[in-house]
C-alpha cells in the first residue's frame, strides 16, 4: 500500500474557511487513490493559550498534566478535520499520536520518538478511511501522554513517513518553502528550491523555524525526502533531500558558500567561572546540561596551569536559568548570563575550508558598525554572536554582502568575492 503523508501546521487550520480548504485538498488526494495520513498541528495560537490558562491557575504547573492539557490542541485540530472529510463524503477517522502508535521516552515536553505500532493506522486505511493523525504527542512507557516539544508535529509526521514507508513527507505551512532568510527581516528572500537535510539541519538549529530540527534530522537518518510548500498547494516549494546522497553541485553548483542566513534573538550566553581542571570542569558542566537535556551553541573554553576554568556557551533564553542553577550546583562555581545577544549564522558547504568566508561576514558586520562578540566556525555554519537590538540589522547585511539576492550562487564564493 503506498501512503501519502501529509502535515498541516496551525497557521493553516486557524479558522473554519482554511479547515474546510484542507479538507477539499486532503479529499482530493484521497479520489485519486492514494491512502492518505494527515498529522495537523494545533489551530493558531491555540497552544499559547493553554499554556497561558496553566499558569494562570498555578505558578508551577505540573508538568504531566501540561502535557495532557497541551496534547487537547491537536486532538481538536484532528477531530475538526475528521468533521470537515466526512462533510465532504470521505471516510475519516481522528487518531490521537497514542492511538497512531508513536511511543515516546523522555521528559515531559521533551519526549522523544521511540517506536511506532503501524497496527490501527494500517487497519483505518485498508477500510479505506483518511486517518487524521494529532501531532506533538505520543504515549510514554507509563502509559501517559509526552508532547515533543515545540514544531513536534513534523517530527511525528517525518516519523509516520518512516514507519508506513513513505518516501516523501509533505509539509505544508504558511510559507512558500525555505527561505535565503526570515521574510519578515528581509522582505522578498527567494527561496532554496532544494536544499540537503545537513543544510537544512543547521538552519533549523540555528534559527529558521519553518521545520522542527529534529524532524530533519530523522528524515536524513531513514532515508526521507521533505517537500515544504504553501498550505494552497499552490508553487513547487522547497524539497529536503533525505532519501538520497545530494552531491553539493546540486545546490551550491560544485561549489563552497553561504546559501542562507538564519537568526535567533532568544539567545543567552552563559559564562562559568569555575575553580577546576579544564577537562574535568568542562565535562562536568557539559554532563549537567545533558541530564536536563538542554542544547547548547557556540561552545568555547578557555585555561592555563594554575588559572580556573572559564567557559562560555549559547542556549535558548527560556533555558538558562535551570541551565545555570545545574551548572552551580554541579561545580559551586561562579556563572553569569548575557541576555544581551542575538545569533546571527551564515549557513552553507565547506565553511571551516574557506576561513575568508567568515572574514567576509565579519568586514561587512564591521562596515555596518556591527560587532561580533563571538564567532563559531564549522563546516555548515558560522555564527555570529551581536547586539540584540542589531541581529536584523546583521541579519540584512550578511544577505546582502554573501550575495543571496542574486540568483547565480556560484558567484559568491570566496574566489568571487575577492573580485569585489
Amino acid at each position: 500500500m503506498e501512503i501519502s503523508i501529509q502535515k498541516y501546521g496551525g497557521s493553516s487550520l486557524a479558522d473554519d474557511a482554511q479547515v474546510a480548504a484542507v479538507a477539499q485538498r486532503v479529499a482530493q488526494a484521497h479520489r485519486s487513490g492514494s491512502a492518505v495520513v494527515v498529522v495537523v498541528s494545533a489551530r493558531g495560537a491555540t497552544t499559547d493559550e493553554l499554556v497561558r490558562s496553566a499558569t494562570a491557575v498555578s505558578d508551577v504547573p505540573d508538568p504531566r498534566e501540561t502535557d495532557k492539557l497541551l496534547a487537547t490542541g491537536e486532538l481538536a485540530s484532528a477531530a475538526l478535520l475528521a468533521i470537515a472529510l466526512q462533510d465532504l463524503g470521505v471516510p475519516a477517522v481522528s487518531l490521537s499520536g497514542p492511538d497512531a502508535g508513536l511511543r515516546a521516552v523522555g521528559p515531559p515536553g521533551a519526549g522523544v520518538i521511540a517506536s511506532i505500532d503501524t497496527g490501527t493506522v494500517r487497519e483505518w486505511l485498508g477500510r479505506g478511511h483518511v486517518v487524521v493523525v494529532a501531532g506533538f504527542q505520543a504515549l510514554d512507557d507509563d502509559g501517559a501522554v509526552v508532547t515533543l516539544g515545540r514544531g513536534g508535529s513534523d517530527t511525528s509526521a517525518v516519523a509516520l513517513a518512516v514507519a508506513h514507508g513513505a518516501a516523501v513527507c509533505e509539509i505544508y505551512t504558511d510559507v512558500r518553502g525555505i527561505a535565503r532568510a526570515d521574510p519578515r527581516v528581509v522582505p522578498g528572500a527567494g527561496l532554496l528550491p532544494e536544499l540537503p537535510a545537513g543544510v537544512m539541519a543547521e538552519m533549523a538549529f540555528s534559527g529558521a523555524r519553518v521545520l522542527h530540527p529534529r524532524s530533519v534530522e530523522l528524515a536524513a537518518a531513514h532515508g526521507v525526502d521533505i517537500v515544504v510548500r504553501d498550505s494552497s498547494g499552490l508553487g513547487d516549494g522547497s524539497t529536503i533531500f533525505g532519501g538520497r546522497t545530494m552531491l553539493d553541485s546540486d545546490v551550491l553548483e560544485g561549489r563552497a558558500g553561504v546559501v542562507a542566513v538564519t537568526h535567533d534573538e532568544q539567545v543567552t550566553q552563559v559564562l562559568v567561572d569555575a575553580g577546576c581542571d579544564l577537562v574535568e570542569g568542562s565535562a562536568r558542566v557539559l554532563e549537567a546540561l545533558a541530564r536536563l537535556e538542554i542544547p547548547v551553541d557556540s561552545v568555547q573554553w578557555w585555561s592555563h596551569p594554575g588559572a580556573p576554568l572559564r567557559m562560555r556557551f549559547c542556549l535558548a533564553d527560556s533555558a538558562a536559568d535551570e541551565a545555570a542553577a545545574a551548572v552551580r550546583e554541579e561545580l559551586a562555581c561562579t556563572v553569569a548570563l548575557r541576555r544581551d545577544f542575538g545569533r546571527v549564522c551564515a549557513v552553507g558547504t565547506g565553511l571551516l575550508s574557506r576561513p575568508g568566508l567568515t572574514a567576509l561576514g565579519l568586514n561587512a558586520l564591521s562596515a555596518a558598525g556591527i560587532t561580533a562578540e563571538c564567532v563559531a566556525c564549522s563546516q555548515a555554519r558560522t555564527t555570529y554572536l551581536v547586539a540584540r537590538d542589531r541581529v536584523h540589522d546583521a541579519v540584512r547585511t550578511l544577505y546582502e554582502r554573501f550575495g543571496l539576492d542574486q540568483h547565480d550562487l556560484a558567484q559568491h564564493d570566496l574566489e568571487g568575492s575577492r573580485t569585489r
